[in-house]
């Protein structure tokens, strides 16, 4: 699994992003990559200022953070990622966490949906709590985006927690549909244990390696075993085939 994974999922407070640079709708975003396997990672993108203002409404001199309200908690929202739509439609990830969270609390994911134009961002949607999140009021851990799961684009993002020396991760996906993100289904993506009292030493890695486009796709692990699962499209939800061959902690 990635060794990163024990640290992030150990973290028990967000780290504050840096204020960001202007960011020019026209511009291309991210670089072209292999369709597979699918690979996430955790660099929080510092040129979406005026993307992640147009999408929670802030002063466009504002700071790079959005404070929400929602079930009675404060979240603190910043920006990490944005990919563009082939319609010039902007799909923000912010992720938002809130302080003084017991470590069975997960933060809180939100993404917009940001028409570009020539005078900028324009606001088209917002959704949350959508995807994986991790514990101790993180959001998402790590993300990434796929053309090559179905028609539509996909989010997909990881979250997890360590408990009693055993960590876990859960990658969640996320079809980007033109009216708006709907959470398909959920794997393991992650697991190590070895760390706790009695526990035997294992490590996997799970990462989408191929797909038939809204129909199924595989994992590939890696580590103390190596296998593949698949994943059915079915009733609108992702379903493993058979027994799921990762030990949980």
């Amino acid at each position: 699994m990635r060794k990163s994974l024990f640290t992030l999922l150990t973290v028990s407070a967000l780290l504050a992003s840096s204020v960001a640079s202007a960011f020019d709708p026209d511009t291309p975003v991210g670089d072209s990559e292999p369709a597979f396997p699918i690979t996430l990672g955790s660099d929080e993108d510092t040129t979406i200022d005026l993307a992640f203002r147009a999408a929670f409404g802030l002063a466009r001199d504002a700071e790079v953070e959005a404070v929400r309200e929602i079930d009675g908690r404060s979240y603190h929202f910043r920006p990490a990622t944005i990919h563009l739509l082939p319609n010039n439609v902007g799909v923000l990830l912010s992720l938002g966490g809130f302080d003084e969270a017991g470590h069975g609390d997960g933060g809180i994911n939100a993404i917009h949906y940001l028409q570009a134009g020539p005078t900028g961002w324009t606001l088209k949607g917002e959704w949350l709590k959508l995807g994986s999140v991790g514990t101790v009021g993180n959001a998402a851990t790590a993300w990434g985006f796929s053309d090559a799961l179905g028609k539509n684009p996909y989010l997909v993002t990881s979250g997890g927690g360590v408990w009693q020396g055993c960590a876990i991760g859960f990658a969640t996906v996320t079809e980007l549909t033109p009216d708006g993100p709907v959470d398909r289904g959920s794997f393991t993506d992650g697991m190590s244990s070895g760390a706790g009292l009695g526990q035997s030493e294992q490590d996997y890695e799970g990462r989408i390696v191929a797909a038939v486009p809204d129909k199924s796709f595989t994992v590939a692990y890696t580590g103390t075993r190596s296998f593949k699962q698949q994943y059915v499209l079915k009733d609108g939800k992702y379903a493993l085939i058979g027994k799921d061959q990762v030990p949980g902690c």
